[in-house]
């Protein structure tokens, strides 16, 4: 019972990366290639990254942003761009990884539990670095801005919700 139990974890986990590296090498097969006409990247299905500048375009633009909280906004992308460049490589060499470690002779599930942690906690960072990237663009916004921002919100959540 309790090696069908390791098993099936093992499994679940060698599947989930298995589809993670399917993800990345797709990803990383296109390239430099744009979105067509239609806005759709080529290889996430109409899903933009945070930080290719879609999110000012989307999501800022119906707030109206005056010429200097452009600039500010600007600036805190340029200044976070480098760090979510380093964890989206970091995030890129743990699917190698992980890669690497499904495919050798002999498989460690210690290694691949490591790795797969580690993986984790580069996703956590990612989600902190864009939670603190969205809060610093929020304090730029005035009070009529941020309340826009909240009914955009949660016009999102219902789309989300209506979906699941």
């Amino acid at each position: 019972m309790i090696r069908t139990r390791k098993l099936l974890v093992s499994s679940a986990i060698l599947a989930s990366s298995l589809l993670a590296m399917n993800i990345a090498a797709s990803h990383a097969e296109s390239g430099d290639q744009k979105c067509d006409k239609y806005k759709k990247h080529v290889s996430f299905d109409g899903r933009h990254g945070f930080s290719e500048g879609r999110f000012l375009e989307h999501k800022l633009r119906p707030l109206n942003l005056s010429t200097e909280q452009q600039a500010q906004v600007k600036q805190i992308f340029e200044k976070q761009k480098p760090v979510f460049a380093e964890k989206r490589q970091a995030i890129h060499d743990a699917y190698k990884a992980l890669a690497a470690a499904s495919s050798s002779e002999r498989y460690d599930e210690k290694n691949v539990q490591q790795l797969a942690s580690q993986q984790a906690n580069i996703q956590a960072d990612l989600i902190v670095l864009r939670t603190s990237t969205l809060h610093e663009v929020y304090k730029v916004l005035t009070p009529e801005q941020q309340k826009k921002w909240a009914e955009y919100e949660s016009k999102v959540k219902a789309r989300h919700a209506e979906k699941a």
